[in-house]
């Protein structure tokens, strides 16, 4: 079998994340929705996802025989995780995804469009709010609990179990487990005096600084550099928070950096719900959340003492800067802050993350930067 994971139709609830990524590279506890599948299902996993992105993230789609009642090509809601206890084909495949996969099986990959799973996708909405509420906030995330997939990869362990080949770990850092694990991955330095209460997942080649105080749930995503006090977040990697100042309910995409002494509310002082900006009503929504922080897109950055305020939302790529609270919904390609923004010029943004990018060893492909443009011009439009 060749399985597809499919973005779901409103994808623009999970901006600017899914700007730059297709849905199943979300990052939860244990991996990313495609590696939580991965593992479940013992196979590789594609994607088919909007077309700005299909070049960086391709489908990989087999030809099948009109003729046989099943096709080798079996699509999944990438908004769906799968049930520990349900067997594939037999238990959670077949009801409700066969009733409407089944016919689509034998397309052709030219014909086939993010639009065909609409009525699909209607049929099964019903858990799409609960879902964006546990990635993109919420008091009680279930996207960060754990689960049986996330302690028994050979990559991955609890900490009361690590060995100093897997870790390495200064002069006895605070670790706390009883509330949930904590997960470290190979290659990440954990420094004196960091201060670790899990629920936490720590992936590859992270790195935590000298007194950090992080508390789960939080998953820091690979090759991330945490210091400071972090409460509830995800950074969903190469991004770095390496001072001292407060983040909690925040989502940090990847090649972010947080300037010293940076700090973010998540409560109001009247302790009411807390309104978020959403992309596909183009206007701020209270979806009933108490605690809410910081969502930010790829590549942009802040900073030192930078303040932002409870829900903000920062699009990809921007430059905040300044005193003062900058607004709560700040667009993509922005440079600026409290004193008013201008666009931030396309070809230096691009400059700018190659730079970023080649750092940390990644090169800056051409593939990679036709997203960018194709980014760009998406999100132009919605200022």
């Amino acid at each position: 079998m060749n399985y597809i994971l499919v973005d779901p139709p409103e994808i623009e609830k999970f901006y600017p994340f899914t700007l730059t990524r297709p849905f199943s590279e979300l990052r939860l506890f244990g991996g990313t929705i495609k590696e939580i599948w991965e593992k479940y299902l013992g196979a590789e996993v594609s994607y088919f996802t909007k077309s700005h992105l299909s070049e960086l993230y391709p489908l990989k789609f087999k030809r099948t025989n009109i003729n046989r009642e099943y096709g080798e090509n079996i699509f999944i809601p990438s908004w769906y995780l799968p049930s520990p206890k349900a067997q594939p084909f037999k238990d959670y495949f077949r009801h409700p995804i066969e009733p409407f996969f089944k016919p689509m099986l034998s397309m052709d990959e030219e014909r086939l469009k993010l639009d065909d799973f609409e009525g699909f996708s209607r049929s099964m909405f019903n858990r799409l709010d609960s879902v964006h509420k546990d990635i993109c906030g919420g008091n009680d995330p279930q996207f960060l609990k754990p689960n049986i997939l996330t302690t028994d990869s050979e990559s991955m362990m609890r900490f009361s179990d690590f060995t100093e080949s897997n870790i390495n770990c200064s002069n006895s850092p605070f670790l706390n487990d009883d509330d949930g694990p904590i997960i470290v991955e190979k290659d990440v330095t954990i420094m004196e005096g960091a201060m670790i209460r899990g629920p936490v997942h720590i992936c590859k080649g992270s790195t935590i600084k000298m007194g950090a105080k992080i508390y789960g749930p939080t998953v820091i995503g690979p090759y991330c550099k945490i210091g400071g006090e972090v409460s509830n977040c995800i950074f969903l990697g190469y991004s770095n928070k390496a001072h001292e100042g407060f983040l909690g309910h925040s989502i940090i995409g990847e090649w972010c950096n947080i300037g010293a002494g940076t700090s973010n509310s998540n409560l109001k002082n009247d302790y009411g719900t807390v309104k978020r900006w959403d992309y596909s009503e183009r206007q701020f929504i209270d979806y009933g959340e108490q605690f809410l922080g910081l969502y930010m897109g790829d590549h942009s950055k802040c900073a030192i003492n930078t303040s932002f305020n409870t829900g903000t939302t920062v699009g990809v790529n921007c430059n905040i800067f300044g005193s003062g609270f900058p607004r709560n919904f700040i667009p993509s390609f922005s440079w600026g802050g409290a004193q008013g923004f201008k666009a931030y010029d396309l070809e230096k943004a691009i400059s700018v993350a190659e730079r970023v990018m080649n750092r940390r060893g990644v090169k800056l492909t051409k593939e990679y930067i036709k997203m960018f443009r194709s980014v760009h011009d998406i999100t132009s439009k919605m200022k």
